[in-house]
């Protein structure tokens, strides 16, 4: 029974990637998409966006250079598998990342990878093996995405805090909570494929980042279809760190977020995190690359 489920699942999903191939997803609200871009809908998203901000203690975030977790990562079912950027869909991983960056390590705890680091300085991807020899190797696109896209669900609300495009998108209530939408994207509000859209759920009472729903223009799953699947994190188990609320525990969806958890796609959950517990310069095993900061290569 279970094969014919599984077959039958895959192809379902063949069948929807060929009729999705010319969509692209659009995370506009209707707000957004009926009214525009107005100054008074941007005032107000940037207003709800900076408080937002303030309430996780980001204005501390560049005191620090690095920081560091442990993360467990579990990616679950058929697209789970098809999705996960490391080799194991169940993994225990070391994270390093240089803050404001996209400078990182993952050093790989568990299975076939297990005490194999692999890092990106500068957008250059490099791994080091078992016998402690560091080399730079052709671009790894699953891990350097997981490595960038992680690092960015961190820092998600002080990267997004000043976007050229920013814009109130309404209210919605889900889960017994209300919450202020605010639309973030780069060079114009309609979808392209050269940057992502965001939709961020900012609780009206705690005025915390809940959920963020965000487009997947640049991935490593270049398979038709794609461009029509969107994904959503939700963010929980806050733990204060030096006066920046840090989430434990975040649980990503195909699509919208689930009122029910388990359905969801993968989760990541955090210990031992730490800021500035190791020295900045292990990110750049290299020093002659140019530093990048924050800018895509």
């Amino acid at each position: 029974m279970k094969k014919t489920i599984d077959v039958t699942s895959i192809i379902f999903v063949i069948i929807a990637l060929f009729f999705l191939s010319g969509c692209m997803a659009d995370m506009r609200t209707s707000l957004v998409k009926e009214e525009g871009i107005r100054q008074s809908q941007v005032e107000k998203g940037k207003a709800i966006l900076e408080t937002a901000w303030r309430t996780h203690g980001l204005q501390h975030l560049k005191k620090h250079d690095t920081y560091s977790f442990h993360g467990s990562d579990i990616w679950k079912g058929m697209m789970g598998k098809m999705g996960k950027p490391w080799p194991e869909a169940k993994s225990e991983i070391e994270f390093k990342y240089a803050v404001g960056t996209f400078d990182s390590q993952a050093y790989f705890m568990n299975g076939k990878w297990k005490g194999i680091l692999a890092g990106l300085q500068s957008w250059e991807y490099y791994e080091r093996d078992l016998q402690q020899n560091l080399q730079f190797k052709e671009y790894n696109k699953r891990i350097g995405f997981g490595l960038s896209a992680y690092q960015y669900f961190f820092e998600m609300l002080d990267r997004l805090k000043d976007v050229p495009i920013i814009s109130y998108a309404g209210q919605k209530e889900f889960n017994g909570n209300r919450y202020d939408l605010v639309f973030a994207t780069w060079q114009k509000a309609e979808p392209h494929m050269e940057n992502d859209q965001y939709i961020l759920w900012i609780n009206r009472q705690t005025k915390m980042l809940d959920y963020a729903v965000y487009s997947l223009r640049d991935n490593y799953l270049k398979i038709p279809g794609y461009k029509a699947f969107y994904g959503s994190i939700q963010f929980g188990d806050y733990k204060e760190i030096e006066g920046i609320m840090i989430p434990h525990r975040q649980t990503v969806y195909l699509n919208q977020p689930s009122k029910k958890e388990k359905r969801h796609l993968h989760q990541l959950i955090v210990t031992d995190f730490s800021f500035d517990n190791f020295d900045v310069s292990e990110l750049y095993p290299d020093p002659k690359i140019a530093k990048l900061g924050d800018r895509k290569k």
